[in-house]
């Protein structure tokens, strides 16, 4: 099969949240030292020394002969004190309880929102030859890339050819695509668009393609690339709709996504829209390696070539002659 979804690249997005700590420390109380003066020598008996500070707290403080002057508190000391009493304490438990519970929160409301599911994986197959429905695969090869070389296996081999040489989708990609489900829970698929990614003029190209044939039976999902938002449908009771599809639980389902353009070429990736287990998410297919799907409007008057299956060579479509060398 194709290459598979970006998991969960979903796109699939996610948010990081930021750990909560702590701020930094606080800054160490500055000691001071200080000494009990003993009795003055020539002081009279009885006589208690000075007090260090007003009582009356109202004055600048007093330092005693001898004694070094008291540093003021600074206000993290202070903190520091009150946090150590009962109310502190209480204060404390309370607001680290607050804190915790609301990372929590944070950290799983973010779970919730971009949950990572190891329950449902999808994969995409854009080679034509290895979709049942299709029966032609026509690539746009870059005309001073057409070398007239041909696949080693024949059709089996063409669109890995194209690819190597820059050949890009005419008219339309189509991809298999196939969502499984190995959930306990239906799983919904309530949408599919198209993000274009850019959009860009055609330039010389050679027109290449090869037969095959096939049938599938699979749920046809159209997008037209020529819309400014282009959503997906498909066609039920004679009506297009909306996606609006089931995977039930251990089951698998298979899409044919056909993505037209008639008017210069775009580059885009596949969005498909998914509620699991309750939980809306949005899974983005890529062409592999994060590369968008191109898809590209045939130019007018566009040389055509036709690899024989038999390996009879390249045909020029409007003629019968074989070809040995390439178109220029």
């Amino acid at each position: 099969m194709g290459s598979p979804a970006a998991g969960g690249q979903d796109d699939e997005r996610s948010e990081t949240v930021p750990a909560s700590g702590e701020g930094g420390s606080a800054l160490p109380a500055r000691s001071a030292t200080s000494g009990r003066p003993g009795a003055a020598g020539g002081g009279a008996a009885g006589t208690d020394p000075a007090p260090a500070s007003d009582p009356g707290g109202g004055g600048a403080p007093r330092t005693a002969p001898g004694q070094e002057a008291a540093a003021p508190a600074t206000a993290g000391a202070r903190l520091a004190r009150w946090l150590r009493t009962v109310p502190g304490l209480a204060a404390s438990t309370v607001v680290t309880t607050l804190c915790a519970a609301a990372a929590t929160a944070l950290f799983t409301g973010a779970l919730h929102l971009w949950p990572e599911s190891s329950k449902v994986s999808l994969s995409v197959e854009t080679d034509p030859l290895r979709i049942d429905a299709e029966d032609e695969s026509v690539q746009l090869v870059p005309a001073g890339r057409f070398d007239g070389s041909e696949p080693e296996d024949g059709c089996a081999g063409f669109w890995d050819w194209a690819r190597a040489r820059g050949g890009v989708d005419e008219d339309r990609t189509r991809m298999q695509l196939t969502v499984s489900n190995r959930g306990s829970n239906t799983l919904l698929i309530t949408g599919m668009r198209a993000e274009v990614v850019s959009r860009r003029s055609v330039g010389r190209v050679v027109e290449a393609g090869c037969r095959s044939q096939g049938e599938a039976n699979v749920y046809s999902v159209t997008i037209d690339l020529d819309r400014s938002r282009p959503y997906a449908v498909y066609v039920k009771n004679g009506v297009s709709r909306p996606p609006d599809f089931t995977v039930a639980a251990g089951g698998l389902e298979t899409f044919l996504v056909t993505a037209g353009i008639t008017h210069g070429a775009a580059e885009w990736k596949l969005a498909v829209d998914l509620v699991e287990d309750g939980r809306k998410r949005t899974v983005v297919v890529d062409d592999g390696g994060g590369r968008p799907f191109t898809t590209v409007t045939a130019p007018a008057a566009v040389p055509r070539w036709e690899l024989d299956p038999d390996g009879g060579g390249w045909h020029d479509r409007g003629r019968s002659a074989s070809r040995s060398s390439g178109a220029s």
